[in-house]
């Protein structure tokens, strides 16, 4: 059970939200990757205590396929975010911002790492595949991003396409 308040981070400010607007697909971990990615770049000053995750598929898996997170060690090297996304304050005030940015498409100084294994779909020989429409979960601290790092939804055997979101609260290094 988790101790965080994340109302109480919320409302000074520090509770901050990045969604997919646009189903994409997952790539398995390497350095060039599609899906959801959070940065926190180096030289931030801040940790990301990353609070939940949610992922929509919007495509019925070609076979049997697996969604992770996957995380990237902490590096000097920027990231090239190809294709940004907003990163938006939780509290819907719009007025506070966060040192890290989101994207569907980045290339990373290093391929991440398999942190955790979220779910997966199902496939049967010579008929029609099936996985779960939504799946979310709370992670309450258990994955903090330091500067350098990231945090991106990937995959194992087949790609998943779909949106993602991820919440975190920021914190001084």
């Amino acid at each position: 059970m988790s101790n965080l308040d994340v109302a109480s981070y919320n409302r000074q400010g520090k509770v901050f939200a990045v969604a997919n607007t646009a189903a994409v697909a997952t790539t398995a971990v390497a350095a060039t990757t599609t899906g959801l990615i959070v940065i926190n770049p180096y030289g931030s000053g801040k940790k990301l205590v990353m609070v939940d995750w949610g992922w929509a598929s919007s495509v019925v898996g070609t076979g049997v396929g697996n969604l992770g997170l996957a995380i990237g060690a902490a590096s000097t090297t920027a990231v090239t975010n190809t294709t940004p996304i907003t990163v938006r304050a939780a509290d819907g005030s719009g007025s506070a911002t966060s040192v890290a940015a989101g994207s569907s498409s980045a290339t990373l100084p290093a391929a991440a790492v398999a942190i955790k294994w979220l779910g997966g779909n199902i496939w049967v020989t010579g008929g029609t595949g099936d996985h779960p429409y939504m799946l979310q979960g709370t992670l309450e601290g258990s994955i903090i991003l330091v500067p350098g790092s990231t945090l991106q939804f990937t995959h194992v055997t087949t790609v998943l396409t779909g949106l993602g979101s991820f919440t975190w609260i920021e914190v001084p290094v």
